[in-house]
């Protein structure tokens, strides 16, 4: 929905219109008709990011990305550029891509197949460390803990060793 302005928008956000919440997130966060100011942007973007609006957590994702306003946080960006995708958000899969080819890369190959609560990874083998970046293993946070899960069209499969390698997946604090 359009705006005939600023006001307006303002109003029907107050009421609860997700649709104008979204776009005065957007439009803090770019400075879009208004001056830049990223706890604004935070505070709308946030809102209707919890109620799954795959615009919302994509634009809030870019703040976790980037460090707009907040501390970076790449492993939070993930998680909203999954949920964007989810409901098939315009640009969602490009960001996710390039967020997972950036984090992919950042993932050392040590031997050991460990990961943290707060995503820190290392790789036991390259072969693994590919399957990250292809999305066909993928980091998720579930009831109990971080996990790895082999990602398939129809179902995802916690991993609990290394389909290539056979290393134990440790889960370290």
């Amino acid at each position: 929905m359009l705006y005939k302005d600023l006001e307006e928008m303002k109003a029907k956000a107050e009421e609860g219109e997700l649709d104008a919440i979204v776009q005065l997130g957007i439009s803090y966060l770019y400075g879009y008709g208004v001056d830049k100011d990223y706890v604004q942007a935070f505070i709308y973007l946030q809102d209707a990011a919890m109620k799954n609006d795959g615009q919302a957590q994509l634009h809030l994702g870019k703040m976790y990305e980037n460090g707009w306003g907040i501390k970076a946080d790449p492993w939070t960006a993930y998680s909203l550029y999954r949920k964007a995708y989810n409901v098939h958000t315009s640009g969602s899969r490009k960001a996710l891509s390039d967020l997972v080819d950036r984090l992919a890369d950042e993932i050392p190959v040590t031997g050991r197949l460990t990961i943290t609560d707060d995503f820190r990874i290392t790789a036991c083998c390259e072969k693994l460390r590919e399957y990250i970046r292809m999305g066909r293993i993928a980091p998720f946070e579930d009831e109990e803990e971080s996990n790895l899960y082999l990602v398939n069209s129809n179902r995802s499969t916690v991993l609990h060793r290394c389909p290539f390698c056979t290393e134990m997946v440790q889960h370290l604090q």
